[in-house]
């Protein structure tokens, strides 16, 4: 087995997202099992590897594209590229047909935007796409599992947050809801935390004393 593939393995068998120490170990125990060599520089060969197989890195071979760095090279969690998947489109926003039958239709305004980012992707491959909150992910018929990544401080104007880990925490529907409409505040010791990624305290406070406030005093008006 060549070493992309023993390190292409070891990170499926982890999940697909996993710091460089577990990377290390779960490498060694599928060469082993494999009977391949583990030389004692072990580490630095899967470090290259990962970099030489990754877009991410300014040591791309450019010839496979399999890995995916979530903070930046040197920050220490790797996943497999093919576990960012964009969410995939309701049913009910099919486009029409030329042969469908007109509905009847109404207009309305939408509020809510699900924005699905690539470093959103990457957070949500972290955590295995489970609500941050509750643990919920809402199963697809593919397998896969579903969730939603919400930037605690909002994109663009009037608030400009950032698109980092640290202002993005993995929710399932209901609790995304619940956060872009300031119906709850966010707690830290409420929080499922995983290595690799930290929110931001700054965040929450934003969340808790800007955002839920907010929220309070328009539904008095």
């Amino acid at each position: 087995m060549n070493w992309w593939q023993s390190v292409e393995s070891a990170l499926d068998n982890l999940g697909g997202v996993a710091p460089l120490k577990a990377i290390y170990a779960e490498v060694r125990r599928v060469r082993e099992a494999n009977g391949d060599t583990t030389p004692i520089s072990l580490e630095e060969v899967v470090r290259k590897e990962l970099e030489y197989n990754s877009s991410d890195s300014s040591n791309w071979h450019e010839r496979r594209d399999l890995f995916f760095s979530v903070h930046g090279i040197g920050k220490g969690i790797w996943g497999l590229r093919s576990s960012i998947k964009a969410a995939p489109a309701a049913s009910d926003l099919t486009p029409l047909s030329e042969s469908d039958e007109p509905t009847q239709t109404i207009e309305i305004t939408i509020n809510r935007v699900i924005r699905d980012t690539l470093m959103a992707r990457k957070v949500k491959a972290l955590h295995h796409c489970k609500c941050q909150i509750c643990g919920a992910s809402i199963l697809l018929p593919d397998g896969r599992g579903y969730c939603e990544a919400h930037h605690i401080v909002p994109l663009g104007a009037p608030h400009k947050g950032s698109d980092l880990p640290s202002n993005i925490i993995v929710v399932c529907p209901n609790h995304h809801a619940m956060l872009d409409l300031g119906a709850m505040d966010l707690r830290c010791n409420d929080i499922t935390a995983v290595e690799g990624h930290a929110i931001s305290s700054r965040s929450i406070e934003y969340h808790n004393t800007i955002i839920v406030p907010a929220a309070k005093g328009n539904a008095l008006k």
